[in-house]
């Protein structure tokens, strides 16, 4: 059972005062360190919730006091809500494929994270829709320079993605994997490979006029696995040392058209592309 801290208004006053003269920093910039949501610090600060006692004595050592006259309670309050189990759908597949892409489920208190570049709000909000509305709770995003995250901690959530469709925890080079039961379908497949590309894929012309469709990973066993699965839906692709490449221009169209790719950024890049071929007169 969670032991919680509670204290007197000032002497809660006095805790985090001293600790933000002490990390001269701002909010936004510390509560990140522990491992808590923005809602949930302020919660804290303002004496709404009392304070975890983890973050109790990490406090009390960042502001170099010691607070004696305090309570200790046991508490089954902030434990972890039962999230219901949602079953394998099209929008799930997607989801488990921008994890593989640009996420991870961390080892650290069952954070669930996919990053994005900062740019890409129209997407980050769609993906933090889907995830909800897939995972019925609520993901938060916590935004640093250059990047976004869109997170949730749960161990429900957590524990399906890792057991039920081997998603690895932690580090994931050498262990990413398309799971079997989205190999097995077309109808999950292709989201499965929307999600990845959107997170960790790219569109761009070389030499001016040929365009080209990649996916990147570090992880090679993973990389050819996804040429394999991309073979299966009719795509010819060609691999390098740490990416895949789609350069048959039919095979470009065909994957806007089927994949449906869902971040405005790739969606822009081939606009500006057909928008190019057609004031040059050149065939798609």
């Amino acid at each position: 059972m969670p032991i919680f801290i509670q204290i007197k208004v000032k002497d809660r006053y006095r805790l985090f005062k001293n600790v933000k003269r002490n990390i001269n920093s701002s909010w936004n910039k510390f509560y990140p360190s522990l491992k808590i949501s923005r809602s949930m610090f302020f919660n804290y600060l303002s004496g709404r919730y009392n304070l975890p006692q983890d973050i109790f004595l990490k406090m009390q050592k960042i502001a170099g006091i010691k607070i004696d006259d305090y309570r200790v309670i046991n508490s089954d309050r902030y434990v972890k809500k039962d999230i219901p189990e949602p079953k394998m759908s099209v929008k799930l597949a997607e989801i488990i494929g921008a994890l593989n892409g640009d996420g991870h489920v961390s080892k650290f208190k069952y954070e669930i994270c996919i990053v994005l570049d900062s740019r890409e709000k129209d997407y980050r909000d769609y993906l933090k829709k889907l995830c909800e509305e897939v995972f019925g709770t609520p993901f938060t995003l916590f935004i640093e320079p250059g990047k976004v995250k869109i997170r949730t901690y749960s161990i429900d959530i957590s524990n399906m993605l890792i057991k039920k469709y081997g998603l690895p925890k932690g580090n994931k080079i050498g262990k990413l994997k398309i799971p079997e039961m989205i190999l097995k379908t077309e109808e999950l497949l292709v989201p499965y490979i929307r999600g990845l590309f959107d997170t960790d894929g790219s569109f761009y012309i070389r030499r001016k006029k040929d365009p080209v469709i990649e996916i990147t990973s570090a992880d090679p066993k993973f990389l050819i696995e996804v040429k394999n699965a991309l073979i299966s839906l009719n795509f010819h692709v060609a691999k390098g040392v740490n990416r895949i490449f789609i350069y048959k221009k039919e095979d470009i169209n065909k994957f806007f058209s089927v994949i449906k790719p869902a971040n405005t950024k790739h969606l822009k890049k081939h606009q500006n592309y057909l928008n190019l071929i057609s004031a040059s007169g050149l065939m798609a």
